[in-house]
């Protein structure tokens, strides 16, 4: 089980937070973290002279997927230059969010970003270009490690045995992020299957935001099935173990979602910082930091990491028929609560 966080004298899966929660933390648990100020070129823990430099952060919005892109902004500043100071640098932060891969790319080819966090499908998008070198990842499952799977789960009372069995039926799709893997998924377990389309299959399917928007109408019966990663459902589970009783049809192959990279030229700071970001987790002053990302450890990616969700986006890319039907964006549903134990709603 995961190490709580401690919120407000009560202690919360950090993954758990919802992100109108995590925002609204977010700035002022980063503010709370940085150093006094100090005189110029001085550092406050000692006598080291701090090394002036800067640092432009280009983010994705798929990756922030609801949070307040003011406040993530914020963060952000706060968290690198955190980060820098712990290894004796002043650092002047500028991070700027882009709606696009082909933003991502001018970027890129303009030389103007250090550091860039893309949605995994733009990543992938932008792989051929050579612009950017992938380094880090999170630590989301529950052995440290970045890869979860995406699960296919039913309800264990209905008739619904196999994926053929889901023809016409109602189906909810949550993903980790706004690149919407989990409809790709879904799409790619159709055609395996030579079952069509997912929206000629089923007789509806609708992205939602939020995992516990796609499991608990299932859990209550008002749709026939969902798709939720094992992160968001293994903490569902953990708050209400009710929810054990769903059952999970089909899984995918583990996956890596979240990509830290940085261009092909890298800052001249860049393994400095990046020491710093990987040894954040080992100082509990800073963990919190960490929070700006909902992991509680970043890790070094490494060789064929990304292979699986690569596969899997190809295999989209390449469905029989038409272009690909655009991936749905995400929209909300009404929440719903568990009987008996409140805090299933996160």
């Amino acid at each position: 089980m995961r190490r709580p966080v401690p919120l407000c004298g009560f202690a919360l899966p950090l993954q758990a937070l919802p992100a109108c929660l995590l925002a609204a933390i977010l700035l002022p648990a980063c503010l709370a973290l940085t150093d006094p100020p100090v005189a110029a070129g001085s550092d406050a823990l000692g006598n080291r002279q701090l090394r002036r430099t800067r640092v432009n952060v280009v983010a994705s919005d798929t990756m922030l997927f609801g949070v307040n892109q003011t406040d993530v902004r914020a963060a952000l500043k706060v968290w690198f230059e955190t980060v820098a100071r712990k290894r004796g640098f002043q650092l002047d932060c500028r991070v700027d969010i882009v709606d696009s891969a082909a933003e991502l790319k001018n970027r890129l080819q303009e030389h103007s970003v250090d550091v860039v966090i893309p949605g995994i499908a733009e990543y992938l998008d932008l792989e051929s270009s050579h612009l950017m070198v992938p380094i880090l990842t999170l630590a989301l499952n529950p052995v440290g490690g970045a890869a979860y799977s995406y699960v296919l789960l039913v309800n264990p009372s209905g008739s619904v045995t196999t994926l053929a069995g889901l023809r016409g039926k109602e189906i909810l799709v949550s993903s980790r992020s706004g690149s919407n893997t989990a409809f790709a998924w879904t799409e790619v377990l159709l055609n395996r299957e030579k079952l069509g389309r997912a929206r000629s299959f089923f007789g509806s399917v609708r992205s939602v935001p939020k995992a516990q928007s796609c499991i608990l109408p299932l859990f209550f019966g008002t749709v026939d099935a969902c798709v939720v990663d094992e992160v968001n459902l293994n903490l569902a589970k953990e708050m209400n173990p009710q929810l054990g009783r769903l059952k999970v049809l089909v899984r995918s192959r583990p996956l890596v979602e979240s990509v830290i990279a940085t261009p092909l030229e890298p800052h001249p700071y860049q393994a400095e910082l990046v020491d710093a970001i990987l040894s954040l987790h080992e100082d509990v002053r800073h963990r919190q930091l960490l929070m700006v990302f909902k992991t509680e450890r970043i890790l070094r990616l490494q060789a064929g990491d990304l292979d699986p969700v690569r596969d899997l986006w190809k295999e989209f890319h390449h469905l029989p028929g038409a272009a690909p039907a655009r991936v749905p964006s995400a929209i909300p549903i009404a929440d719903q609560g568990l009987p008996d134990r409140g805090q299933g709603r996160n």
